[in-house]
């Protein structure tokens, strides 16, 4: 917390050179990202808000001729804080310091600044649902930042310590499936199905949500192509795709994951799949259908 208020006021200043940039701006985005669970807390809240202020102090410190190297980087770690921080204040102060970035360092360097900073302005970002479900799904139509919101989702927020945290990361990924499906169907899938079954706690509850509602995105838009209700569209996935995910439900059960410490919540998480393999219409063999 302190080395971010320093490096900061350092900038301001004028202090911390443009050579340095190269080793400064990677540590802040690390920073901006930091979240240490202690207990049934997490620390890290005041360090977050800290390295945002950095970001705003480095929009106003440099020339856009300077930062222009480093722009991608900090763009897409403010863009990511202000959209998935657990905290308001920090979403807010993610987004006060794009906006300061857009409005110094130009449009040219912060590609489709005034779009986001449209979409993800301070009211809408105070309510965390919103921001996950329907804010990210604006800022990620813009290529240069769907991927990063994806591989962060997926990798990062699915696995949170806060169960609410990880139920809005499956939500959110069931949106942005649409626009990236492929990625989604050959990267993401195959990421999270071993994981449905990981010792971790929040790993395997987080890609059961994940995986959840993955596939049923997918099975409504492939739904959608065709006339008829009663009509069933094959799924685009492969073979060991899907029967990956057909055997989840016995895999999980026969790892006795029901019981002991987490077991509500994987009981719920089994029970959400087992819904959205139902509304998706994957095919299943009778005796998977009767367990």
């Amino acid at each position: 917390h302190g080395a971010c208020l320093s490096l900061a006021e350092l900038s301001r200043r004028g202090l911390l050179l443009p050579e340095r940039l190269g080793e400064v701006v990677p540590v802040v985005c690390r920073a901006i990202q930091y979240d240490v669970r202690r207990g049934q807390h997490s620390v890290g809240s005041h360090v977050r808000d800290a390295a945002c202020y950095t970001c705003w102090a480095f929009a106003r410190a440099y020339a856009p001729s300077v930062l222009q190297p480093h722009v991608m980087d900090l763009s897409q770690s403010i863009v990511l804080a202000s959209l998935f921080d657990r905290e308001v204040n920090c979403r807010r102060a993610a987004s006060a310091a794009f906006q300061e970035c857009v409005g110094r360092q130009g449009a040219d360097n912060f590609k489709h600044g005034i779009s986001i900073l449209t979409a993800a302005d301070y009211f809408s970002l105070g309510n965390r649902t919103e921001a996950y479900t329907q804010v990210a799904f604006e800022v990620a139509k813009f290529t240069e930042y769907r991927r990063p919101i994806i591989e962060h989702l997926y990798r990062d927020k699915l696995f949170h310590w806060d169960t609410d945290i990880r139920t809005l990361a499956s939500k959110s990924l069931n949106k942005l499936t649409q626009l990236d499906q492929t990625y989604v169907i050959d990267i993401v899938l195959p990421y999270l199905l071993p994981l449905c079954t990981d010792e971790n706690l929040f790993k395997r509850h987080g890609s059961l949500l994940g995986v959840a509602e993955i596939v049923l995105k997918v099975g409504q838009s492939a739904q959608s192509l065709v006339s008829s209700e009663l009509t069933v569209s094959p799924l685009p996935l492969n073979e060991l795709t899907v029967s990956s995910i057909a055997k989840l439900v016995t895999s999980v059960e026969a790892a006795r994951l029901y019981r002991g410490r987490g077991g509500e919540l994987m009981r719920a998480a089994v029970s959400r799949l087992i819904e959205c393999l139902s509304l998706a219409r994957l095919a299943l063999t009778v005796k998977q259908q009767v367990r």
